[in-house]
Order: C-alpha cells, then structure tokens, then sequence
C-alpha cells in the first residue's frame, strides 16, 4: 500500500477514531495518543490492510484494544500509587490525607538525586523492574536496593 493509497483509506477516518477514542478514554491527551498510535500500527501493517472489506470496522477493533490496554495501564498506574501512599501513611500521623501525602512525595522526590528520582518516578508509574533496568541501565539488583531505601527514607521524611 502506498503512502497515498493510505492516506485515501485511513485518514478520513480520524475524526471518527478521535470521537471514539474520547468517549472511551475521557481524556482528550490520552485519546489523541490511541489515535496516533493506531495509525502507526496501521501503518507498520500496511502490506496486511490492502484487502480489508472495511477498515472502518478495523480500525475501530483495533482502537477499541488500544484503549483498554491504555485504561488498564492508568488503572495499574493508579494502584502503585495508591500502594504507596497507603505505605506511607500506616506510619504517618493519622491526621495526614491524600493531598498532604502527595505535596510531601513532590517535594521528596524534588530533592533527590536525578537518578533516584528518575527510578522511583518510573516505580510509581507503573513501570517494572526490567523496563526501568532497560531505560535507566541500572542493574535490577541496584534498582530494587535503591526502591526500597527510597520508600524508607520518605516515610521517615513525612514521620518529621
């Protein structure tokens, strides 16, 4: 398929897609980056979609799974966040609440090192252990020793 014969089947479609995406996602960033990454996928699979009946109904399946990975991933991401928070508050003051803990983890991680904020920002986002030792090119081990120290150090830090 060629580059034209792709944008005459494809891109009319994006309006579409980008409804679609919206109402799935509710977010209008997210929805905007499914849609995009769609149209690499179809892209990389242009060979594939030369005999498609509809690639209306394609791209709309394809979308559609894009945008449960990319829920799933924000529900993942929420709960590590929320494993945190809950780590650090069972020894916190009882009087702490969400904001507070989030202001406190901010400013924690503002002082840190690049590295170590760079590793317990990806922790917190969701990312494993073997995709931070990818990105960062520390070795697992150190990671998980860096991880656990980090957290220790933060509920000392919002003990005082």
């Amino acid at each position: 398929m060629t580059h034209s014969e792709f944008k005459i089947r494809f891109l009319p479609l994006h309006h579409i897609l980008l409804d679609e995406a919206r109402k799935m996602l509710c977010d209008d960033f997210e929805a905007e980056d499914a849609v995009q990454n769609l149209y690499l996928r179809l892209w990389a699979g242009r060979e594939r979609l030369k005999d498609l009946a509809s690639p209306e109904g394609y791209c709309r399946t394809v979308l559609r799974n894009i945008c449960i990975d990319r829920w799933r991933a924000l529900r993942l991401a929420d709960e590590k966040n929320r494993m945190l928070v809950e780590d650090t508050t069972t020894e916190a003051a009882p009087d702490a609440d969400g904001e507070d803990i989030q202001e406190c983890l901010s400013h924690f991680l503002s002082s840190l090192p690049d590295i170590q904020r760079r590793i317990m920002k990806m922790t917190i986002n969701g990312y494993g252990i073997k995709e931070i030792e990818q990105i960062t090119g520390v070795p697992e081990a150190n990671i998980r020793v860096t991880v656990s120290r980090l957290r220790k150090r933060f509920r000392k830090y919002i003990n005082e």
